[in-house]
């Protein structure tokens, strides 16, 4: 890449992060938004430290920025090398133009590899579209699971397992996983051995599905679901907001000890 900056014109906004900023009262919105456009332009970071709840919403915001700019100088490197590629390619069919076998095989052997070149480009794309999915459970992940340990790296056994589990799942599982997982008091140690859930917990097959049936449910939730369907309910509810924010204890609940040692062990 050129010395030169490559300096993205906007920035965007993500859906998955506007549970975030709801949760802020419209003062720290609007300083928040303000915020972005400096950081967007020359990488100037606001002093938010006073107020928790607004600097992790700026962290989350500016990753996404960081991500899209990245993605934005790769996509204009690619723009400058294929236009570098594209003259070289016109320059050689002229130089292949004279009428003899020589400059004939050279032609075909120009030809396979423009067809290589095509191919490898259609596995780019195909990778990027594959990076972009990790990312957004990756986001999702570390925006609703704010009780757990952060997800730092996409390792290939952690797209692995997104990939196996997106082959019987829809993302909006993944969703409610997360919710039903960080509502979930077990999940987050209140247990007999204080053991906590991970993402590469959750994703396994056998986890994800007992989570999604709602195996690890408070007491209190467990029942009030078998009075009422909760496929509507609010995403917006309190359910899976951490503590610090809605300023409410979640009511602890002991599971029985043999699941907890079956399910630890997967």
């Amino acid at each position: 890449m050129d010395n030169e900056e490559i300096k993205k014109p906007s920035f965007l906004v993500y859906y998955d992060n506007e549970i975030v900023v709801l949760r802020l009262p419209d003062e720290e919105a609007g300083k928040l938004f303000k915020s972005l456009f400096p950081y967007g332009k020359k990488n100037i970071k606001p002093d938010f430290e006073e107020s928790p709840a607004l600097a992790m919403a700026f962290d989350i915001l500016s990753m996404a920025i960081d991500r899209d700019k990245k993605k934005y100088a790769e996509r204009c490197e690619k723009n400058k090398e294929n236009g570098r590629k594209g003259g070289l390619a016109k320059a050689n069919k002229y130089n292949q133009s004279l009428p003899n076998a020589k400059s004939g095989l050279a032609n075909l052997a120009d030809k396979d590899r423009d067809k290589d070149r095509d191919k490898d480009r259609d596995k780019d794309r195909d990778m990027d579209k594959d990076r972009i999915n990790y990312q957004q459970i990756a986001d999702m992940y570390n925006n609703i699971c704010m009780s757990f340990p952060r997800l730092i790296k996409l390792s290939e056994s952690r797209k692995k397992a997104i990939r196996a589990r997106l082959k019987t799942y829809s993302a909006e599982d993944f969703r409610k996983v997360f919710e039903m997982a960080e509502s979930s008091s077990f999940l987050k140690g209140q247990n007999d051995r204080n053991w906590s859930a991970t993402f590469d917990w959750m994703l396994k097959d056998s986890n994800f599905a007992k989570i999604l049936d709602g195996n690890y449910q408070d007491k209190d939730r467990r029942a009030a679901g078998s009075k009422t369907d909760n496929s509507e309910e609010n995403p917006y509810s309190n359910d899976w907001v951490p503590d610090y924010m809605k300023n409410m204890a979640i009511t602890p609940s002991t599971p029985e000890t043999d699941i907890f040692y079956r399910e630890e062990g997967e």
